[in-house]
């Protein structure tokens, strides 16, 4: 029995001392709880998160490969009329020229491409005022991001901004034609030129005279469509006039005087 009571005994004073230690550690832990909050409060409130921007949907991959597929063909085709001019040249000049002309029409449309990337592109595509283009001249090295188009388009060659294919494509079919209208000039001089002359004809044709033209025409703000609108956006014109108007004035073409009238012939039939 005196065990028991001493047990009790020792619960009791243990009783008493938790009750009076208990509310001191209580006061103690308080400050420590509260200091955060008061740091919470004090600390400037972070802004809200912005909701992240919706993507730009541009056209789709299928879209660009399909066009890009068709763009390609049709400017191998294209291509490929040098290849005709060949053949027709050779048909109407004498037999002992004949390497010759296959030779100018094998290499100008190497001198074309060389023009056409140094220069002629960004001349005939680049911003620019009404009369040159005057941004990303050189090596299709100005800014763009195709295939994106219209208003998705952030670049320098604004005016073929609409085609949804790579700019190499693009680039590409438009070197076609200049090249096509340097092989025209090859026809007309046949037997009348010495092949260094042609040559360097060409070169001055694709890198100057042909973009210069083709920018009035398809510029973004070309002067002719700008001033009076009288130029037909059609590829035929643009080869008449910075190939066939140039060789009548170079080589004294007897055509030379019925330009006013073939003018006034075909501008009335373009709708």
């Amino acid at each position: 029995m005196k065990g028991f009571k001493k047990i009790g005994w020792i619960g009791i004073l243990a009783a008493l001392v938790l009750s009076l230690t208990l509310p001191v550690w209580a006061e103690e832990a308080a400050p420590a709880a509260e200091a955060p909050a008061v740091m919470t409060e004090s600390a400037p409130s972070a802004p809200p998160a912005e909701a992240a921007p919706a993507a730009v949907e541009g056209p789709s991959e299928t879209k660009v490969a399909l066009d890009t597929i068709w763009v390609l063909v049709t400017a191998m085709l294209v291509f490929f009329m040098n290849l005709g001019f060949a053949m027709v040249e050779s048909g109407f000049c004498r037999s002992k020229n004949t390497v010759n002309i296959l030779s100018k029409n094998f290499i100008v449309f190497a001198i074309s491409s060389l023009a056409f990337w140094v220069i002629g592109w960004g001349m005939m595509f680049g911003d620019g005022n009404g009369f040159i283009g005057t941004s990303g001249l050189f090596f299709i090295g100005g800014e763009d991001n195709s295939p994106m188009p219209g208003d998705l388009y952030k670049g320098v060659y604004s005016a073929i901004s609409w085609a949804t294919v790579p700019l190499l494509a693009k680039f590409f079919f438009q070197l076609v034609f200049a090249g096509t209208a340097a092989t025209i000039v090859s026809g007309a001089v046949a037997e009348r030129i010495k092949y260094l002359s042609f040559i360097v004809f060409s070169f001055f044709l694709v890198a100057f005279i042909y973009p210069i033209v083709g920018h009035w025409i398809w510029g973004e703000d070309g002067w002719p469509n700008s001033a009076c609108g009288i130029l037909p956006d059609r590829p035929w014109f643009t080869r008449s006039a910075a190939g066939r108007r140039w060789r009548a004035f170079l080589f004294w073409d007897p055509g030379l005087g019925n330009i006013k009238m073939e003018r006034s012939m075909r501008f009335p039939a373009i709708t």
